[in-house]
């Protein structure tokens, strides 16, 4: 059991570093990729790796209109957020974008109190999601040093990155609600439709990259696609399946902390006291929440 529980946290600490190095990875892949195109790659070298495990597993992909239908929703709630996050980084130093999309599981809390019926709001839910969002004024309106460009393209950045963290709290919903078919179904289809469409509005839109495949830009997409895509969402399979949806999303607690960190030692960016307050301000807020979900379980 003991080395069940150290096995659970040595794969939660590798959803952590796939994920929260997305951010400090795309800077790298925006060098010489457009936002578009490193969704295009990531979802593509993503699907080849999730496919061709759910073909070794001797599994297929899912048939019928409804599950395909499902699995668009799905899959345009894994295009969207990728691309925002990708243009929203354009203009934002990665530790402001990880501790804005780290404020993800309180629109999740707000939507599932409308779509899952086990999921109601409570008070403590509710003034975890109030203080959540305190903290998120703290971030946005306290005059923040990361400004690139304007004040406008900062902001339509921060709003971009929250919109990433809305799509990822539908997907999460949406996961949940569809009709029952294998979690390497579901993720082999919906990337097979993100992707597809992610490479055709590219291909039309822009035209082939052009790019060195030894280059830091592609060698960043292509670890984006391995491993914040594709091995992040067997490693999530594998550890909800084992340790529950609970426990992995105590992800959502590290991963703004872990961004802040690889931000300022990699990218060597400024860390603000008013980030590090609203960062605080947005987990007390999931905590709360958290806390809020297991007295209504009990």
């Amino acid at each position: 059991m003991k080395n069940s529980s150290l096995m659970n946290w040595f794969y939660l600490s590798l959803l952590v570093i796939f994920w929260g190095s997305t951010f400090a990875l795309t800077k790298y892949a925006l060098d010489d990729f457009s936002p578009l195109w490193i969704v295009s790659l990531r979802l593509s070298i993503g699907f080849v790796i999730i496919y061709s495990i759910l073909k070794l597993r001797g599994e297929t992909l899912p048939t019928g209109i409804v599950n395909w239908a499902w699995l668009a929703l799905i899959g345009m709630t894994a295009f969207f957020p990728f691309f925002l996050i990708c243009w929203g980084t354009q203009y934002l130093d990665t530790n402001i974008g990880g501790i804005l999309f780290g404020i993800g599981p309180l629109f999740t809390v707000l939507a599932a109190h409308f779509l899952v019926p086990n999921e109601k709001l409570n008070s403590l839910k509710l003034f975890g999601v109030i203080i959540g969002f305190a903290g998120l004024y703290i971030l946005l309106f306290e005059k923040p040093n990361t400004l690139i460009t304007s004040n406008d393209f900062k902001m339509l950045s921060q709003i971009a990155i929250l919109l990433a963290a809305i799509g990822y709290s539908i997907q999460n919903i949406a996961v949940n609600v569809m009709p029952n078919i294998t979690l390497m179904q579901k993720t082999s289809g919906s990337f097979l439709f993100a992707s597809s469409f992610a490479f055709i509005t590219a291909m039309l839109l822009e035209g082939p990259p052009v790019f060195e495949i030894f280059d830091i830009s592609f060698i960043s997409v292509l670890l984006m696609g391995v491993f914040s895509t594709a091995m992040a969402s067997m490693v999530m399979f594998n550890l909800t399946k084992v340790a529950g949806p609970t426990f992995v999303s105590l992800t959502h607690y590290v991963l703004p902390v872990y961004v802040v960190i690889l931000g300022s030692f990699l990218l060597k960016e400024d860390i603000h006291l008013y980030q590090i307050i609203g960062m605080f301000v947005i987990l007390a807020g999931i905590v709360l929440t958290r806390i809020g979900s297991n007295k209504l379980a009990n």
